[in-house]
């Protein structure tokens, strides 16, 4: 070995080689990452213990109280799905309060479980009271909704866990009573006047209004002059009737002296006969003059055919006609052809056409006079109604003026519907005694199919509805017995009869039980969420 050779050089003791290096930098490394996730560490884990404990209290959050210490954990006794305890549950507790002897479904009256069959089912104490009347016939008188007969839901019952419970769930109750209701039909209608008992007088022949007496709004009696026509067909008419008498008289008293010398022989047969067929000739003639003056609305004796035909045309001067009218026209128009028009009864003027001095025809209504006495009421009934409807049937209407109520029976019935409005039009006969209804007035009629002095009924809002049945809640008949639960019962309930404030019960409840009228909405709730069995965690009702 070479004498220069160098020994091997060794490291110093603060010398870092570099697989040293490596090996430091890769534990730093591993602290960093271990010091960064730390915070999610401690997030998951708080998450976690919170899904725990929501798990355990159901997620509701617990007391302040219950925070602070100062209250230990109740025991886990609640039915979530009744929302009562569960040891108090009479639902899942069935040994609490087993249900009684079930009847099923009552075709007659459309419950299930009907009281009115089997009055213990009553929730009163003492003896229940049945309807008064015959609620079966009342239920057959109309189509009425009905219950399905699976429906189940009646098998239920609703607790509270006291009665203070209850008032702060909102509910509030009335008791089931007796009052006076009616099943009517309701249609809309037009009052007017009996067009029997409306007149449209106008003059008999052309003339000039000579007087007029009565005008628009007036008061007329059954003959009461309204006013004249000076006609000239008058005159000759009545002058045509005092011809025809004068000669009718003339060949009277001819024939009668040729019979008388007749008998004698002293003239022939030929002209006695010829007399005697002027007289009849004559007759008719005086009949047919009689008749055209009664056509102009005159009354002429009977034993015209006698009197002296100048005193006859004394009387035909102003026949019909008072003196004290006569007197106050004025001197031009106190002739023989005055026609007087007159009112055929008792009522009033309602249209008025007439001015003194102009010219009038037949063609043309002067006045117009209707007996506000008597009103015809024309109601429009809706087809599907109509098979309800017999005459007879008392009406009430109420007009949209706010007048009185007025009442009257169904007289006719249309045969036919209306083509447009697929209406059936009828008519109520209305008194007017005070006059106060008026032509032309528009209203509702209500159609009294029945009328029920002791219905049973409730206030409205203490029935609930489900698609297929009718329910009330009856509060248990020991509801204020200490010891006994808070409950109410399910009813189906056959409706009937209903006005603004109250529904007829038909079947479902007696008199004198205590039904869920404001909050029933909320038993009914409670009542669907029970039967779905579903639990929203809530402790407290």
């Amino acid at each position: 070995m070479s004498a220069t050779a160098t020994a091997p050089v060794r490291p110093s003791p603060t010398t870092v080689l570099p697989e040293q290096r490596v090996a430091v930098k890769s534990r730093r490394t591993w602290w960093i990452k271990v010091l960064n996730g730390l915070p999610n560490l401690v997030v998951f884990s708080m998450l976690g213990g919170v899904m725990y404990l929501g798990h355990h209290t159901g997620w509701k959050l617990p007391k302040m109280s219950e925070l602070m210490g100062k209250t230990t954990a109740a025991p886990d006794d609640w039915c979530a799905e009744h929302l009562v305890p569960e040891s108090q549950c009479i639902e899942c507790q069935s040994g609490l309060l087993p249900k009684g002897k079930t009847f099923g479904f009552c075709r007659e009256h459309g419950v299930a479980e009907c009281v009115i069959h089997h009055p213990e089912l009553a929730q009163v104490k003492g003896t229940p009271d049945l309807p008064k009347y015959d609620t079966t016939q009342a239920v057959a008188l109309i189509d009425r909704p009905l219950n399905n007969s699976r429906n189940t839901l009646h098998t239920r019952r609703v607790q509270f866990t006291s009665a203070e419970s209850v008032t702060k769930s909102g509910i509030d109750v009335s008791i089931a009573e007796e009052r006076p209701m009616s099943d009517t039909i309701t249609a809309n209608g037009e009052l007017m006047f009996d067009p029997a008992r409306v007149a449209h007088l106008s003059t008999r022949v052309p003339g000039t209004v000579a007087g007029v007496f009565k005008s628009l709004g007036d008061t007329v009696e059954p003959g009461e002059m309204l006013a004249l026509i000076d006609a000239s067909q008058v005159g000759q008419t009545k002058a045509q009737l005092l011809q025809n008498l004068v000669q009718l008289q003339l060949r009277k008293t001819t024939a009668e002296r040729l019979r008388t010398a007749s008998v004698g022989g002293a003239i022939a047969g030929k002209s006695l006969i010829e007399a005697e067929a002027a007289l009849k000739e004559s007759e008719i003639a005086f009949v047919s003059a009689r008749q055209a003056i009664a056509n102009l609305g005159f009354e002429i004796p009977n034993d015209l055919e006698e009197a002296d035909p100048r005193k006859v045309a004394d009387d035909l001067r102003f026949l019909g006609v008072p003196d004290s009218v006569v007197s106050s026209l004025p001197t031009g128009t106190k002739t023989a052809n005055l026609l007087p028009i007159r009112a055929p009864y008792r009522g009033v003027i309602v249209a008025s056409e007439i001015v003194a001095g102009e010219v009038v025809d037949s063609t043309r209504s002067l006045y117009t006079v209707a007996d506000p006495l008597r009103m015809w009421l024309l109601l429009n009934v809706r087809q599907e109604d109509a098979k309800y409807i017999h005459t007879g049937l008392l009406v009430k209407f109420k007009s949209d003026d706010g007048a009185a109520e007025v009442s009257g029976q169904v007289s006719w019935i249309s045969p036919a519907v209306d083509e447009q409005t697929r209406t059936l039009r009828m008519r109520v006969v209305i008194a007017n005694p005070d006059s106060k209804l008026r032509d032309k007035t528009f209203g509702t009629g209500r159609i009294i199919l029945r009328e029920e002095p002791n219905a049973i009924v409730v206030p409205r809002e203490a029935v609930q509805s489900t698609p297929d049945a009718n329910f009330v809640f009856v509060r248990d008949k020991n509801y204020f017995d200490e010891s006994a639960p808070k409950i109410f019962h399910v009813r189906q309930v056959r409706i009937g009869a209903k006005d603004d404030q109250f529904v007829e019960l038909l079947a479902g409840v007696l008199p004198g039980e205590v039904i869920a009228t404001k909050g029933s909405p909320v038993l009914l709730a409670q009542l669907l969420r029970s039967n779905l069995g579903a639990g929203c965690g809530c402790h407290e009702h």
